[in-house]
């Protein structure tokens, strides 16, 4: 992203506070024109207090001094307060529109985007552009305005002195800046030698078994002095730099006032300058140094803030989850059809080893009664999600159709898909609120404590629920820490019968049983399954044995389909598989 679309961008979002900003952009031009008269001062000051011995004049000269910086506080305070509000204003925008972006984007983004990536995106990237914005348009306004503010005067007061003062100002700042890139280079090469030092040790601690077992000791000696010693002659480099600088720079500063000084007391002994003139042209000199190293930054603080921007709008620019359905059902009678479905992950852009991966699901072709229970099986936990996640339309079929109810799942609307079918998984999402809330989520806001109660008890959760200090109103802590993987299931399963959507979908997920409580989730699930079909992908013996009909998923296809015996009877991959549940 260029900083011309990065700013044109910025601007839809900064135009409805245009107020705040012009507001800001008024105190930003006072301060810059009060910058000059500060060097303006110094001429009926010195030349008329001082040297002529008029106290009238002194009189005013600290009255308008007293005027000048109460009106630079004022107009300091105005656009300091005016910006950082508009900033503000910026990061709290941004943040709601990627957020509302974030919920509307297809289930497959987020299985290519680590979840820290994407909060990173909301809080630092966004908090790195906005400070980026507000320290570029303080700097090009105030300080730009400021810069030719004190050269104008500069010019107008003495152009024979000022012209050489500022060459040779621009010769100091050039050899500062040059010594300043030669310390940059050299710190970045001194940090990546202390991290190749941070590596040395973190190897030398994690495979100290194998160090002391094949005699490394002398090794990772050696190759600690050679990395310390490395940082040895960075840090005497940037000393010896350093020290150079600074009577280099001296020396160079004395020569440029010895020769301003000079012209001075030729332009002096010719009447053409006051002493006055003379201190307000190295004045405004010395107050062009900050305004002139800001600008000179500028484009580093731009640039630090592209990369965030990037990052920003190039999630904003994504394609929310698509929605070109027509037909808005009301209760489904849960008939689902898989016709000839295939599916294929989406490969990232340069991964070429997605490209050639096998589809997760192909040619399937199987219809779910109403109210009927199947237990997806297979070794590949890839493949009997990807099925799963088709029903909600979380994926898309790449080949083929999922109908419910006669209903091309492609041709319903979200919303009442999405209202036909719940989700319970021992992964549950919790969210950190009370448990009454995570039971009556989202649609369900409005649900009174008695269904709620009520929907807690059939789930077998309100033995743990009443327990708890608080009861339905507890906390339940950040992801459900306060809950074992057992009670996060039966939460969910009351969710679930909560909603009473005709559809489920039962993700048992192996690692985080609680065989405490085993019999609980058991009776919970026995609840929420009769009447509604149900797609489990199975992980226990006992949830399969109660399905209606097994389907065995082998390479994305169904290699077996039937009940649990039959399959058993069959002495096939079923009947290996069923030796890996619990």
């Amino acid at each position: 992203m260029t900083s011309r679309q990065l700013c044109s961008r910025l601007m839809k979002y900064i135009v409805p506070y245009w107020e705040v900003l012009a507001l800001s952009l008024t105190g930003m031009m006072v301060m810059a024109a009060t910058t000059p008269m500060i060097a303006a001062l110094a001429v009926p000051m010195l030349d008329g207090a001082l040297v002529n011995k008029d106290m009238e004049s002194m009189q005013l000269v600290l009255l308008a001094v007293i005027v000048l910086f109460t009106a630079r506080g004022a107009a300091g305070y105005i656009s300091t307060y005016a910006i950082n509000w508009l900033g503000s204003k910026l990061a709290v925008d941004l943040r709601a529109e990627m957020f509302n972006k974030l919920l509307a984007l297809p289930a497959c983004y987020y299985a290519d985007q680590p979840g820290s990536n994407l909060v990173s995106r909301l809080t630092s990237d966004i908090t790195q552009l906005v400070h980026a914005v507000v320290d570029a348009i303080t700097v090009m306004v105030k300080d730009t305005f400021a810069v030719i503010g004190l050269l104008g005067w500069m010019l107008y007061l003495n152009w024979k002195l000022s012209v050489p003062a500022l060459l040779m100002t621009s010769v100091i700042l050039l050899i500062m800046r040059s010594f300043s890139k030669r310390l940059q280079g050299i710190e970045r090469e001194a940090r990546e030698t202390v991290d190749s030092i941070n590596q040395v040790v973190k190897e030398a601690i994690e495979n100290h078994k194998v160090v002391r077992l094949y005699g490394g000791q002398r090794y990772e000696t050696r190759r600690m002095g050679e990395e310390a010693g490395r940082v040895h002659s960075f840090t005497v480099r940037q000393a010896a730099v350093a020290a150079f600088s600074v009577p280099l720079v001296q020396l160079s500063t004395a020569i440029a006032l010895a020769i301003l000084l000079y012209l001075a007391a030729r332009q002096a002994s010719a009447n053409e300058i006051t002493v006055g003139g003379f201190v307000s042209v190295i004045l405004a000199m010395l107050l062009l140094n900050a305004p002139l190293k800001r600008i000179a930054g500028v484009n580093v603080l731009w640039r630090r803030g592209l990369p965030a921007a990037d990052s920003i709008f190039s999630l904003l620019d994504q394609e929310t989850e698509p929605d070109a359905g027509t037909i808005a059902i009301n209760r489904a009678r849960g008939e689902l059809q898989f016709e000839h479905v295939s599916f294929r992950h989406s490969p990232a852009i340069s991964d070429q080893a997605s490209l050639n991966a096998d589809p997760a699901l192909r040619d399937i072709t199987l219809t779910i009664r109403p109210g009927e229970m199947v237990a997806l099986v297979g070794l590949s936990e890839r493949d009997k999600a990807a099925l799963a996640n088709l029903v909600p339309r979380f994926f898309h079929p790449t080949e083929g159709r999922v109908l419910l109810d006669g209903h091309d799942l492609a041709s319903l609307t979200l919303n009442s898909l999405r209202a036909n079918i719940a989700l319970v998984s021992q992964e549950t999402a919790l969210f950190n609120d009370t448990v009454a809330a995570n039971i009556a989520y989202g649609d369900m806001g409005r649900e009174t404590e008695s269904k709620i109660t009520a929907a807690a008890q059939s789930a077998h959760a309100m033995e743990f629920i009443r327990e708890m200090p608080q009861g339905l109103q507890t906390m339940v802590g950040e992801r459900g820490i306060k809950f074992s993987g057992g009670q996060r299931l039966r939460i969910a399963v009351a969710r679930a019968l909560l909603r009473n959507s005709p559809v489920v979908i039962l993700d048992e997920t192996f690692e985080t049983l609680d065989f405490k409580s085993a019999h609980h989730e058991q009776a919970a699930v026995e609840v929420l399954v009769q009447g509604r079909t149900t797609l489990v992908i199975a992980h226990r013996l006992s949830t399969v044995e109660k399905a209606s009909r097994v389907v065995v998923l082998q390479k994305g296809r169904i290699t077996e389909i039937g009940g649990h015996r039959e399959l058993l009877a069959k002495n096939g991959t079923y009947a290996r598989i069923v030796r890996t549940f619990v």
